[in-house]
């Protein structure tokens, strides 16, 4: 059978059918991402062949993606060896107490914005954040009497901060490799739009603090003084236990490669968890692979500091294969293309381009309610429109990770919006209003596309 074009109607159709399959599976039945991806995946394959495609050349489009993230999945593994060491060496538990001691009733919105961000940015994870030091400070701000929408509102943000800007975040590769630029470059242009939307969201929450009144403070210092000591019983705090982090900021701001970098954070953490915390080397190698396990008998101690190991990875990566299999058949079989062409073809100024560039991320994230199919679609099919207009493709993956990192959240299905829900027992239609961060991204995303400033010209050999 001869190869052709998808006509506009059948590629919609298309499109349209596997939208609705995936919304019905992830939202209906209840199906996990990754089942659902896979089965679009194989759900898309006789829909290409059926306008003239081999079966071969299908399961091509699909390879030929994967294939150019497969340097982000071996960061990804890293990154869980990095958590598992960094939780045995107490890393992570130094980083919460520090947090801990700051929290006062009329700062604790800000300073749990600020902690999350800052545990969200060293362990590259939103799910994690929430899952540990999100649901420590969520009972926290109930001992405050503090209104837990606000309170999930502020962690929420935190916890997506670090997945958008963290170079350990399998958001942030996973832009930084389907748009074919450098992490760090990725990671650096980011600054322009996140730090300002993160200052933005800081004075918000910190008006908020100071406005409202505080409730019983005695219950809060039990609560903090609790998981304090629950934290110091299991493992020896103190300055040693971060240098993981200073080994791998230090690498980065080298611009050392990722995954080196991460892999000697790992090491170090490794290490510091033999020699400072008396773990075995039998032990240490365990937390590497499966991570690491608290045992304080306090169960939000327990579960704040139980995380890592590679094979926490295994999921994350099952994601991103069967994600980007699914966006390689879509781009490469021309029917993403082909339902895109008509608004493509009026993309001819930067403005338009970046703000189109939002609004399709964030649709494509109401499709697949996650931000790496957003991505997996979006980027492939918008590289050559950022060539065009001879801008750096930097501008494309930092315009995603505003729309999709921490955007995507406000979308109610959002995966990380029902998993935030979930762990922090409030309802995601009852925070969504005080995710500052996720409107402001967007929003200083749009000033800069309409004025021109931080939007990065391409170089001559970057182009193609």
């Amino acid at each position: 059978m001869k190869q052709k074009e998808p006509t506009f109607t059948y590629a919609l159709l298309a499109f349209l059918f596997i939208f609705a399959f995936l919304v019905t599976g992830i939202l209906v039945i209840g199906a996990s991402l990754q089942l659902m991806m896979f089965l679009g995946w194989l759900l898309v394959i006789p829909i290409a062949m059926k306008i003239g495609f081999t079966y071969q050349e299908v399961e091509g489009f699909a390879f030929d993606m994967i294939r150019g993230v497969l340097g982000v999945i071996m960061i990804l593994l890293a990154v869980g060896a990095l958590i598992g060491t960094w939780a045995a060496a107490g890393t992570i538990s130094t980083m919460t107490s520090i947090g801990l001691d700051l929290i006062s009733p009329q700062f604790f919105l800000v300073v749990a914005l600020l902690l999350c961000s800052a545990v969200s940015l060293a362990t590259g994870t939103s799910w994690g954040t929430l899952g540990s030091v999100g649901i420590a400070l969520i009972g926290v701000a109930a001992a405050f009497e503090i209104n837990l929408a606000i309170a999930a509102g502020a962690i929420v943000c935190g916890s997506v901060f670090g997945d958008k800007l963290s170079p350990f975040s399998d958001s942030t590769n996973m832009a930084a490799a389907v748009s074919r630029v450098d992490l760090m470059d990725h990671v650096k242009h980011m600054l322009w739009t996140t730090v300002p939307a993160l200052t933005g969201t800081a004075i918000i929450f910190l008006a908020i603090g100071l406005y409202q009144e505080a409730g019983s403070s005695l219950a809060a210092v039990g609560q903090i003084n609790e998981i304090k000591e629950g934290v110091g019983a299991e493992l020896a705090l103190g300055w040693v236990t971060l240098l993981p982090m200073v080994v791998i900021f230090v690498l980065l701001m080298l611009q050392k490669p990722a995954f080196p970098s991460i892999f000697l954070g790992a090491a170090a953490g490794f290490l510091i968890s033999m020699f400072y915390q008396g773990h075995s080397l039998e032990q240490a190698l365990g937390f590497m692979v499966s991570g690491y396990v608290s045992t304080t008998g306090i169960e939000i101690v327990d579960t704040l500091l139980s995380d890592g190991g590679i094979n926490s990875m295994l999921e994350t990566v099952a994601l991103f294969i069967f994600t980007l299999g699914l966006g390689g058949i879509l781009s490469g079989s021309g029917i993403l293309p082909t339902v895109l062409e008509p608004l493509f073809a009026k993309l001819n100024s930067v403005k338009k381009l970046i703000n189109a560039t939002l609004g399709i991320t964030f649709i494509n994230c109401m499709i697949g309610a996650s931000a790496t199919f957003a991505y997996a679609v979006t980027g492939p099919a918008m590289s050559p429109i950022y060539n065009r207009l001879n801008l750096d493709r930097v501008n494309l993956s930092r315009t995603m990770e505003d729309a999709g990192a921490v955007s995507g959240v406000i979308i109610p299905w959002h995966i990380t919006a029902v998993f935030a829900a979930s762990v922090l027992g409030v309802s995601q239609f009852e925070f969504i209003p005080f995710l500052f961060l996720s409107f402001l991204s967007p929003l200083v995303a749009s000033i800069y596309a309409w004025t021109g400033f931080a939007i990065k010209e391409a170089r001559p050999e970057d182009v193609g």
